[in-house]
């Protein structure tokens, strides 16, 4: 028994000698060659390194400047690595710090640590000045620091603590940000975000959230002082964002945009500024339809193609399939536009239509018009207000120009058969003057009534310089047959109107009255011409038709009331 206690004894006084001459060689200049015969046999690979500083005073602790492994095609270089060992058990270490390393993830095979044992673990994992390659995008100068590190069975080992990672620059497909910051910690489905920061075109961007594979979540983003200042970085914008994965959705709690301005080729604004809740985009699926959302916004100005719109403020949100507009106003066209309503694609219910101040002509509403989806079954206006607006149609073969239009509408019902068609409600509509190819009207008025499809012509007033024209009539939308009625009263009516108008070939000038009645079907053409009933009287005032040798009037007329062309060398005749 003392022998073999003696050699027990003499075993361990043979390590601790061992340990003391290594730590003693450790503190000369033969350090290096000393941590490089007795580590590289321990490890797959190579292992070198410039120098190796330990001392004494920290028993556990251990720095390689510029060390350099391989191993078979990977190869990892940096300027330091420092070493934390644990007293307990070797396997696990309590820090490590890498200061200037190259980081390659372009190709997997490349970049893994299945060289490391599955047992091994890290209290804490530091980087600094770290430089990362991946598919399409670089990182430059990233910090991190990561907590309780495993290697386990994942390539790169595994994070079970928190992770903060800093970097002064990243591009990611041609899109340059910088300072961005991650706080974040692992779930047992993926991570969350406590933290996420980065600043983008001067711009500051912030959000929470958790992410786990196919699906991004976050509570809070928020954008400040965002700049698109040109179409090309509205392109590299694009061309970035069109890298999101086609199978991870993504939603969004709460976003606020502040400050934004934007001007490309088709579309510019400034200080734009939103508040959303509920935002969700998913693959396959267009970035409009979004079942939950609710948003308000304001902005200085917004332009889409030629149109400008100043001040404009909205709330909108989402119930269901209806989109449902709170209030939507703005400045446009030198005057001011006001909307609130619920819309589906069958349905449009307009609770309020505001337009004052406005001069609009076909031209500036049909970019409008097109730009909307296919129109409803029905529309529904419960008030519709429209002051002091103006109407222009300056062709040359048929001029308009209303001034002074004012439209009041009060539970207004539409549908679109053929044409849009009032089937309920109540419409009146006058103007201070107009001007319809060279005949000027002094404060044309209208009132409409309609109920159940039955249309009623209260009152339609023209007053021309010298005269005054009043119609009135009736016209039942509710029946196959469409029976209409129509009263005409018009005293001192000038007779180029018919001319001017309806290019009727009168050549006619002077005055006329005329007192009319005319009912009938309007169902088709044909119950049109068979229904046709009436009476009519004209008093020609100071007549006279304008008419000459060169003018084949009798002509003109016949072909006016034929539907075939007519043969000018062959006498014909009218019935007058």
């Amino acid at each position: 028994m003392r022998i073999l206690a003696k050699l027990v004894a003499s075993f361990f006084i043979l390590i601790i000698t061992t340990l003391l001459v290594i730590l003693v060689l450790l503190h000369t200049r033969h350090s290096t060659q000393v941590f490089t015969a007795l580590v590289t046999p321990m490890l797959p690979g190579t292992l070198t390194a410039e120098q190796v500083n330990y001392h004494w005073q920290r028993p556990l602790h251990l720095t390689l400047t510029q060390p350099d492994y391989q191993h078979g095609r990977q190869h990892w270089h940096a300027n330091t690595v420092r070493v934390q060992f644990s007293p307990d058990r070797l396997s696990h270490l309590q820090w490590v710090r890498v200061d200037g390393l190259n980081l390659d993830l372009t190709n997997n095979t490349m970049t893994s640590l299945k060289m490391l044992p599955a047992t091994l673990s890290i209290g804490r994992v530091l980087f600094n000045d770290l430089s990362i390659q991946g598919q399409g995008w670089q990182a430059q100068q990233v910090s991190a620091q990561l907590d309780e590190w495993h290697k386990g069975q994942a390539p790169l080992g595994s994070v079970r603590g928190r992770a903060q990672w800093a970097a002064k620059q990243i591009n990611w497909h041609g899109l340059r940000v910088s300072q961005l910051l991650v706080d974040a910690t692992p779930t047992s489905t993926g991570w969350q975000f406590r933290g996420v920061s980065f600043e983008w075109q001067r711009a500051a961007i912030s959000a929470q959230g958790h992410w786990q594979p196919g699906a991004l979540a976050f509570t809070q983003l928020t954008l400040s002082d965002v700049i698109v200042d040109s179409e090309q970085t509205y392109q590299r914008l694009t061309n970035a964002l069109s890298r999101w994965s086609d199978t991870t959705s993504l939603t969004i709690e709460r976003a606020d945009i502040r400050q934004l301005s934007a001007d490309t080729d088709q579309f510019s604004v400034n200080n734009l500024t939103v508040s959303a809740e509920h935002v969700t985009v998913a693959p396959d699926t267009p970035w409009w339809q979004q079942p939950n959302l609710r948003a308000s916004f304001n902005a200085d100005y917004v332009r889409w193609r030629t149109q400008t719109w100043e001040q404009p403020l909205g709330d909108i949100e989402r119930r269901g399939k209806n989109w449902v507009i709170n209030q939507l106003t703005s400045q446009w066209q030198e005057g001011f536009v006001g909307l609130s309503g619920h819309f589906s694609k069958r349905h449009w219910q307009i609770d309020k239509l505001q337009a004052n101040n406005l001069t609009l002509s076909h031209a500036i509403l049909s970019p409008l018009i097109k730009a909307l989806p296919a129109w409803p079954e029905t529309l529904s206006i419960d008030d519709v207000s429209l002051k002091h607006n103006q109407w222009l149609a300056l062709s040359s073969q048929f001029p308009i120009k209303v001034s002074g239009i004012d439209v009041d509408g009060r539970a207004l019902r539409l549908q679109p058969l053929k044409k849009w068609r009032l089937t309920d409600g109540s419409l009146t509509a006058s103007a201070s003057h107009a001007s319809i190819n060279q005949q000027w009207l002094a404060e044309p008025y209208l009132r409409l009534d309609a109920e159940k499809g039955k249309l009623t012509l209260q009152q339609l007033l023209l007053g021309f310089p010298d005269g005054q024209l009043a119609v009135s009539g009736t016209w039942d939308l509710s029946t196959p047959s469409q029976p209409w009625s129509v009263h005409l009263d018009g005293l001192q009516i000038p007779l180029s109107v018919y001319q001017d108008w309806f290019d009727w070939p009168l050549p006619l000038t002077g005055f006329h009255d005329i007192e009319a009645k005319w009912s009938g079907l309007a169902a088709d053409k044909e119950s049109f011409n068979v229904g046709l009933n009436g009476e009519m009287k004209i008093t020609l005032i100071g007549a006279k038709a304008n008419t000459g040798s060169d003018k084949a009037w009798p002509t003109q007329i016949t072909s006016w009331f034929s539907d075939q062309e007519v043969d000018k060398n062959k006498p014909t005749g009218f019935p007058v």
